[in-house]
C-alpha cells in the first residue's frame, strides 16, 4: 500500500468558538490514538482532503508530528458537519509496521450483471470485508467481477480474489452478492375486497346510529341499551317455624 505524507499541528484545549474559528482558517481538529498518551492535532484541510479522494479512508499515512517525528498512521474515524458536509474533526490511530492490524476493506462491483438485463435485481450485501494483516499489506479494495452473474447466481465470500498475507475474520460461506427474481406482487381480487366490506358492520339505517353492546357487537334499537344496570331478582325469605 502506498503512503501519503500528511503535516500536523499541536492543539490546545478550546473552546466551541475558538474551535469554529480554527474550521474557518483552513484547520481540521484531529486526535491521534496509539500506545502513548493521546494527542490533540490539526491538519490542513486542503490536503487531507486531496488525500481522501486520491487513496480513500483505508490510507496508510506517515504523519510528521509538531516534534519533528513522524508517525505511521490510519484513519480510524472521520466527523462532518450533518448540514454542510465538511469536515469537523479526525481520528488518528498510530500503528505498528510489524503488527497485524484489523481494519475493514471496501468491496467495490465490477461489470454489468446479465442477470440484471434480464430483469433479476442485484443485492450487495457485504460492502465491506473485515481483515487482519500488517499494514504494509492492506488492500486498498476487493473487487468482485460481476458481468458472468445470471438469476439465481450467488457469490461467496471464499470465491473472492484476496492476497494471501492477508486473513478474513468472517465467515467464508457469508454471501457477499447475489441475483434474485423480482417479487411478484399478488393483485387483490374484487371478491376478497366484497369479503373484506360484508365483515364491516350494517348501518340499519340512513341518520341513526349504530349502538354498540358490551362485545362491540351491533344492538338493535328494541334491544336493552348496553351497558344497562340489571334489575336482580326479589329474594325470598326464610319462614321461620
Amino acid at each position: 500500500m502506498e503512503k501519503f505524507t500528511l503535516d500536523s499541528q499541536e492543539r490546545k484545549p478550546a473552546s466551541k468558538g475558538e474551535m469554529k474559528k480554527l474550521r474557518a482558517s483552513g484547520r481540521i481538529p484531529a486526535v491521534l490514538y496509539g500506545d502513548t498518551a493521546n494527542m490533540s492535532l490539526t491538519v490542513d484541510a486542503v490536503k487531507f482532503t486531496t488525500l481522501l479522494k486520491t487513496a480513500g479512508r483505508n490510507v496508510m499515512i506517515s504523519l510528521n508530528m509538531p516534534d519533528k517525528t513522524s508517525k505511521t498512521v490510519l484513519i480510524k474515524d472521520i466527523q462532518r458537519n450533518v448540514i454542510s458536509r465538511e469536515l469537523s474533526h479526525i481520528d488518528f490511530y498510530s500503528v505498528s509496521m510489524k503488527k497485524k492490524i484489523e481494519i475493514s476493506i471496501p468491496v467495490m462491483l465490477i461489470g454489468e450483471a446479465p442477470g440484471v438485463k434480464s430483469g433479476g435485481v442485484l443485492s450487495h450485501i457485504v460492502r465491506e470485508l473485515k481483515v487482519k494483516c500488517l499494514p504494509s499489506d492492506i488492500p486498498e479494495k476487493i473487487t468482485v467481477d460481476i458481468s458472468k452473474l445470471e438469476i439465481g447466481n450467488t457469490v461467496h465470500v471464499k470465491e473472492l480474489s484476496v492476497p494471501k498475507n492477508v486473513d478474513v475474520l468472517i465467515s467464508p460461506d457469508q454471501i457477499v452478492v447475489n441475483i434474485v427474481s423480482p417479487t411478484i406482487l399478488e393483485e387483490v381480487t374484487p371478491g376478497a375486497v366484497v369479503g373484506e366490506v360484508a365483515a364491516e358492520p350494517e348501518v340499519i339505517g340512513k341518520g341513526k346510529k349504530i349502538e354498540e353492546g358490551e362485545e362491540g357487537e351491533a344492538v338493535s334499537p328494541a334491544s336493552p341499551v348496553a351497558g344497562a344496570k340489571k334489575e336482580a331478582a326479589p329474594v325470598k325469605k326464610e319462614e321461620k317455624k
